[in-house]
């Protein structure tokens, strides 16, 4: 048996530098996938919620299209699930236009409108 061979079937354990290694790769990898995951999360969310508010302006929007209104413009405000949604109706030529603004997860202003023809 050789010195370096000695040296070597001596090692019971891991080396400091071996340690210090492996905790930076782990680090390392949870500073890069923490800040992504979150915003997937963020997105996610956004989505969602952009999914349920067009269906909400759809529905709010029916009643405009099916009956006469001489009201237009309207504008009103409506939570779903715990947003705050504005909602405003108005004429457009042959057209009512429907918008919907509100506050997404990311803390922006967002609006969608829709068009429908009207019952004349």
């Amino acid at each position: 048996m050789e010195k370096g061979d000695a040296i070597l079937s001596k090692s019971n354990g891991f080396t400091l530098v071996e340690v210090l290694v492996a905790a930076s790769i782990i680090l390392m990898m949870v500073t890069t996938l923490l800040p992504i995951s979150l915003l997937l999360y963020q997105e996610r969310l956004v989505l969602s919620d952009q999914r349920t508010i067009h269906s909400q302006l759809h529905d709010e929007l029916q009643p405009f299209l099916w009956t006469e209104q001489l009201g237009l413009p309207v504008t009103y405000y409506k939570n779903v699930h715990s947003i705050q949604l504005q909602f405003i109706f108005e004429r457009e030529g042959d057209f009512i236009k429907g918008c919907v603004q509100w506050e997404n997860a990311r803390k922006a202003n967002d609006e969608f409108c829709l068009y429908g023809a009207s019952e004349k």
